[in-house]
């Protein structure tokens, strides 16, 4: 009778054991997912919107799932992800992080929403190969790992879009970013190094010429496809480098000659 006793606490206890660990494991993968990153740098006034709270952006403070962060005019801060990995919102932008992923039992975000502004994102390392989207009002930019700048904006109008007054643009660096219409859910383009992919307002666009003095980038020709317009960057700030190039008569994108 003490032998069974015995053997039953033995169990029991085995069962305890078990149940502790797996609830300790479970809360340890859930506290990694909710941390998606760490600041590492910070210019000016930035803060995090965190359920009902508003936390002063410090450097070190941990990025969590669900934040949003804003940033004031002259502002900016970097978000340290995985494996050097990176993301940087530039002044007046909000940026909300709404689904993470585990890599290697670390936290890092898979699905962002930048409401305004600009971003700029490099993606090495283990989260290549890892889905990370980043959607607009108007647009979803999808990459398995690059590097690129994202920016929206809305209230002003561009030269050969009617009255669309909502753009996001997409400068790719490095890789290629996949890019879509959100209001439509056409025109999806995988945008290489080197190109600029407009989205504007739902609409078709039409063929507008580009200049993006901002980053001194000038765009030799555009392709309007299903909402997304795509042109190549010639990196300089005159046309004089680009001189020689030329549109293909079926109106499509061309590279400089070099």
């Amino acid at each position: 009778m003490l032998s069974q006793r015995c053997l039953g606490y033995s169990r029991m206890a085995s069962f305890v054991v078990t149940a502790i660990l797996a609830i300790s494991v479970a809360v340890s993968t859930a506290n990694a997912q909710s941390t998606v990153g760490t600041v590492t740098q910070v210019k000016g006034a930035v803060s995090i919107q965190r359920g009902a709270s508003s936390v002063a952006v410090i450097p070190n403070l941990p990025v969590q799932l669900h934040d949003k962060i804003v940033t004031q005019p002259d502002s900016s801060v970097t978000i340290g992800l995985i494996d050097n990995s990176s993301l940087q919102l530039g002044p007046s932008s909000t940026l909300s992080f709404d689904e993470s992923v585990a890599i290697n039992g670390i936290g890092a975000p898979s699905k962002m929403t930048l409401l305004g502004g600009s971003v700029h994102t490099v993606i090495v390392g283990a989260m290549k190969g890892h889905p990370y989207e980043i959607r607009t009002p108007n647009a979803i930019s999808t990459a398995h790992g690059t590097e690129w700048d994202l920016s929206y904006n809305e209230g002003t109008t561009r030269d050969g879009y009617q009255d669309c007054k909502q753009f996001t643009d997409v400068k790719v660096q490095d890789g290629v970013v996949n890019v879509a219409n959100a209001q439509t859910g056409s025109g999806a383009q995988d945008v290489p190094a080197g190109h600029l992919a407009i989205i504007g307002c739902g609409i078709d666009p039409v063929d507008p010429p580009f200049v993006d003095h901002t980053v001194e980038y000038i765009g030799l020709g555009v392709l309007g496809v299903g909402g997304v317009t795509l042109g190549v960057l010639c990196a300089t700030e005159t046309w004089d480098w680009c001189n020689g190039s030329t549109e293909n008569e079926g109106g499509g994108v061309v590279s400089p000659h070099r």
